[in-house]
């Protein structure tokens, strides 16, 4: 016996004594006790600090002479509590803080400047937002500690604490503390994994067919490794994606690269884990004769299929907890990274950790009455047109509908046009929950001007709201690229009703007093039916986060579904090659669509006419069939700061967990009743 195997029996026999677990259980359970202990301390007294601020910044008036506000002014301090908050260096800024009116305008960027200065370092942001989250971690750390010595995991335990502290401990000797944090959490976020498997494989292990099955399917991709090598690939690049992303870049745009790449990482990750360890567990079990063994038993080859679904969507479950818990801790530490300004930080909140809805401008339409004076002179003053009803070509009803759509749209793009040096409104409705909820809402505009160079830019002003006193905002955009401006929810007026006024002016700030300030510019500003949108928002991140998940859960279900059909009656490379044809082609569907509107062979020819009617024909049949399976979106929306709806999540669970996935099983089901398993398969003896 060897010195390695000799050591591997000893730790294990050390493992099995009840006393060792105990031990390890206790000395893990107090420090993490302590830790959370201190951390809740630090935590709430920040978070006290951030409550007691605002009202006391919002009560100064430098025009009287307000000692308070002139200590902020002139010395960047403020005394809340006996602690004096702030620094000498902060002076200039809060002094440009403070308006004409002597009053502070923005409230929140100060109270972070103040609050700051007694924030330790160690101390992730998300918890002065919430006070509580320390203890809560600290409550499932020590769960996790108990339950890993007491299922016989302690030595592994220790050995992820040792292996996490001297990986953390030798990049923090180098000076590299966000590379400390990433390294000494992967061998953590591993053994949770296993955790959470063997946790699942204890609600598995119940005596009936389908969870017998399933709970062999888990174990086999834990035996095999599959599972692990998949998992850990997402585990280890999801807590060394902030070391490649730049710093220096806004910070909404560092955490909206985060949260994309980590959630593809993890979906893509479960998507070829599904594949080739759902043909494969299926295929391989047939081609070598073991299913015959467990079909022999009281399990029917419904049950069968059923089980190994079921054993693929918990491995899933799985591998996304983990990933996710992953991508929020370290989503916390994105959002420590220094911000470009106040408004960057403000739009981490408001914009991209949040769940909004959206709504464009509510625009009138043409009266019918309308639209057939303006559609009957257009045919009398259409030679064209009028030919084309005398000679058969088309009929009058087919004329009338084109020219009736084409009146209508017209009308509608009117609307979405202003002219130079002139302004226009916009009406937003429904807004009462955002009143009330006090936040900042995000204006998203994309104009088109002029030519739409994209290397010139354009001015254009936005007065929000209604009255004379309403608040303005002078930009300069790019025509065709998206931009955002912040709107005040001061400005909804009581019955839940926003105006926005858009004006195609130019604003000359250089201009003496008295002088004019405001000219017209030398182009019309335009844009499409969704270019002008405002998003609100209507729930949190974390929420939003978990409906994303349960959809992408569901969309991989239906992928399981599928690997287990095929390969019941396909070999395991041909199961491997449609299911991920069908996968691809489901991913792609909404550019597909695209495809399809946009294609053209331009010719006269009848024969390629032909060819172009077939291959429209079936790229259409083939969007037609996946179309639901693209249009289940979750990672986009929620990288964008979007609601993911429960609606989304029933209909995805209702049309694709409920009724592709049951067609899959039943056409499964009914190919795999007819297949002679016991013929001799050629391999083997």
């Amino acid at each position: 016996m060897s010195l390695l195997d000799a050591l591997r029996q000893s730790l294990t026999a050390l493992g099995e004594k009840r006393w060792f677990r105990i031990a390890v259980a206790v000395v893990l359970s107090a420090v993490i006790g302590v830790a959370t202990i201190v951390t809740y301390g630090a935590s709430a007294r920040v978070e006290r600090f951030m409550r007691a601020v605002p009202p006391v910044l919002r009560a100064l008036d430098l025009k009287a002479n307000d000692p308070i506000a002139k200590q902020l002014a002139e010395q960047g301090t403020l005394d809340i509590g006996g602690v004096k908050l702030g620094d000498q260096a902060f002076a200039t800024r809060f002094q440009r803080m403070f308006s004409d009116s002597g009053k502070i305008d923005q409230v929140s960027e100060a109270t972070v400047m103040l609050v700051r200065t007694e924030l330790p370092p160690w101390l992730p942001v998300s918890f002065v937002d919430d006070s509580r989250l320390p203890l809560a971690i600290g409550l499932l750390a020590i769960a996790v500690v108990n339950f890993a010595c007491f299922t016989g995991l302690a030595i592994p335990l220790l050995g992820v604490v040792v292996t996490s502290s001297v990986l953390g401990l030798a990049m923090l000797a180098r000076g590299r503390s966000d590379l400390a944090a990433s390294l000494a959490s992967i061998p953590a976020f591993l053994l949770a994994f296993a955790l959470l498997v063997r946790a699942l494989m204890i609600v598995l292990d119940r005596a009936t067919p389908v969870f017998a099955v399933a709970s062999g399917v888990v174990r086999e991709a834990m035996r095999l490794r599959i599972a692990v090598v998949f998992a850990a690939v997402a585990i280890i690049a999801i807590p060394l994606l902030p070391q490649w992303i730049d710093p220096t870049s806004p910070l909404r745009y560092q955490v909206q690269t985060f949260l994309a790449r980590s959630l593809d990482a993890m979906y893509l990750v479960c998507a070829f884990l599904t594949v080739f360890f759902g043909c494969a567990t299926v295929a391989f079990e047939i081609r070598d004769r073991q299913a015959w063994m467990t079909l022999t038993k009281p399990v029917s080859r419904l049950s069968w299929l059923a089980g190994k679904w079921l054993g693929l969507v918990v491995v899933n479950a799985a591998v996304l907890t983990i990933c996710t818990l992953a991508m929020v801790v370290f989503l916390a530490q994105m959002r420590a990274r220094p911000a470009i300004d106040g408004y960057d930080r403000a739009a981490v909140r408001d914009e991209v950790l949040v769940a909004r809805a959206g709504g464009v401008p509510v625009y009138k339409y043409l009266p019918p009455e309308e639209i057939e004076l303006a559609v009957t002179e257009a045919i009398r003053s259409d030679p064209n047109a009028r030919a084309d009803i005398e000679e058969g070509r088309r009929t009058e009803l087919e004329v009338k509908k084109t020219l009736a759509r084409a009146v209508a749209e017209e009308y509608l793009k009117a609307q979405r046009s202003v002219s130079p040096g002139q302004e226009r409104a916009y009406e937003f409705k429904g807004l009462d929950a955002a009143r009330e909820a006090k936040a900042n809402l995000t204006l998203r505009y994309k104009f088109y001007a002029g030519e739409s160079d994209p290397n010139a830019v354009y001015p254009v002003i936005f007065i929000l709201g209604e009255g004379a006193d309403a608040p303005w905002l002078d930009r300069q955009f790019v025509a065709a690229q998206s931009n955002v401006i912040t709107v005040p929810a001061s400005a909804i007026s009581a019955n839940g009703t926003l105006v926005i006024r858009i004006a195609s002016v130019r604003f000359d700030p250089n201009a003496p007093p008295g002088g004019q300030q405001f000219y017209p510019s030398n182009s019309s500003i335009g844009f499409d039916p969704d270019g002008l949108e405002l998003l609100y928002k209507v729930d949190d991140f974390g929420p939003n986060l978990l409906r994303a998940q349960i959809v992408n859960l569901l969309k991989l279900s239906f992928v399981a579904m599928l690997a287990v059909t095929l390969s019941s009656f396909l070999s395991f490379p041909v199961a491997c090659l449609v299911v991920f044809t069908v996968f691809s082609a489901g991913s792609i569907a909404p550019y597909l669509a695209t495809s399809i509107d946009e294609y053209r062979i331009r010719t006269d020819s009848g024969v390629l006419k032909a060819v172009e009617s077939v291959i429209r024909g079936i790229a259409s049949g083939t969007e037609f069939s996946v179309r639901a399976f693209g249009e289940a979106r979750a990672s986009g929306p929620l990288v964008e700061g979007r609601l993911v709806p429960w609606e989304v999540v029933i209909r995805t669970f209702a049309l694709i967990g409920i009724a592709w996935s049951g067609v899959l099983l039943v056409l499964g089901f009914v190919i795999f009743r007819r297949k002679e398993l016991a013929i001799y398969s050629g391999q083997g003896g």
